[in-house]
């Protein structure tokens, strides 16, 4: 996992001395979430988030692509935070800084054909030259010589050559850093049952929400998805059935109910392409919307609601806490 540096480039001069505070805004989705808190951040000042507030999303890895499990999610978030404050990295997460060089040098372009051979070629290097496993940890002051080590394997497997000499580019500035005092790491989780998983003898829900009480981070759940805190900026919202929202059945062969009803209000809605701008021209109507649905941290687990607005009241310095 790393920081979206386009989400968060900007540097805002405060007059005062006060304490910037970055908010690392951590999706289970990866296009639909991002798209929303894209239009927040850019329509800050008119919806009223405070200043010192910087937004910060927290995007995928190669190898993390697709998931949606939240406890995986949060687990491997706790892990880069670990390895953030260390330096002490595995074999995995280098394998992950690589290919995410390899992206922003534009060596790898969008296909996924590439990708996968590349990661391939990774694997195998960890594997039979490194003799490692990707859980293996790499020490920190041993990063740099290991990385060297890694690309030449890398430039003697594939057509590139030259990578060697950005080893520096490569390791530096890929951590994220998070005061834990100051900032917040905030989890957007839907409640979608093919995403915590029922168990006897794991229940994921609690896991991951007790998990955020006990190290601060923020938990703000929708359920059953996010598209209904979508819906939530709509008047008629109370008009739909609220079995079927909460159930969320197929309506469609890739298409499920919340979904529908957002595809019959906005025509061109789509999970990676909708007009953000209008759903935050109507972000207070949506705030006061979740209200008449549970807000609940314990009791979203079965019941339908949405933190989302709670989560834009604390952005902005407002009580938002259910």
């Amino acid at each position: 996992m790393r920081e979206r540096k386009t989400f968060a480039e900007r540097t805002r001069v405060r007059s005062t001395n006060e304490v910037n505070r970055k908010y690392f805004l951590v999706y289970e989705g990866s296009e639909t979430e991002e798209l929303y808190f894209r239009g927040v951040d850019e329509e800050r000042q008119k919806i009223g988030i405070d200043p010192l507030i910087e937004l910060i999303p927290i995007v995928r890895s190669y190898s993390e692509e697709g998931w949606s499990n939240p406890q995986k999610i949060l687990d491997r978030m706790m892990q880069t935070l670990r390895e953030s404050e260390t330096g002490n990295v595995s074999y995995e997460t280098l394998m992950n800084w690589i290919m995410d060089y390899l992206h922003e040098e534009g060596i790898l372009t969008t296909s996924k054909v590439m990708a996968r051979s590349m990661w391939r070629i990774l694997q195998w290097i960890c594997t039979e030259e490194m003799q490692a496993s990707q859980n293996d940890i790499i020490n920190d002051k041993d990063l740099g010589k290991t990385c060297e080590a890694f690309i030449l394997h890398f430039e003697k497997s594939t057509k590139f050559d030259n990578i060697v000499s950005d080893v520096p580019k490569i390791i530096q500035n890929r951590a994220i850093i998070y005061a834990e005092d100051v900032d917040k790491i905030c989890f957007i989780f839907d409640r979608d049952r093919e995403s915590f998983v029922a168990h006897p003898e794991n229940n994921q829900y609690q896991y991951v929400l007790n998990t955020c009480r006990e190290k601060g981070f923020g938990f703000y759940l929708t359920n059953p998805c996010f598209e209904f805190w979508l819906l939530m900026h709509f008047n008629d919202i109370s008009n739909l059935d609220e079995k079927l929202l909460l159930k969320n059945p197929k309506v469609a062969s890739k298409r499920r109910y919340t979904e529908q009803q957002l595809k019959e209000r906005i025509q061109r809605y789509h999970k990676s392409s909708y007009d953000v701008a209008w759903f935050v021209e109507r972000i207070d109507t949506a705030i006061e919307n979740e209200k008449k649905y549970c807000e609940n941290e314990d009791e979203l687990e079965y019941s339908l609601g949405s933190r989302v607005g709670i989560l834009i009241q604390e952005m902005r310095g407002t009580s938002g806490k259910a």
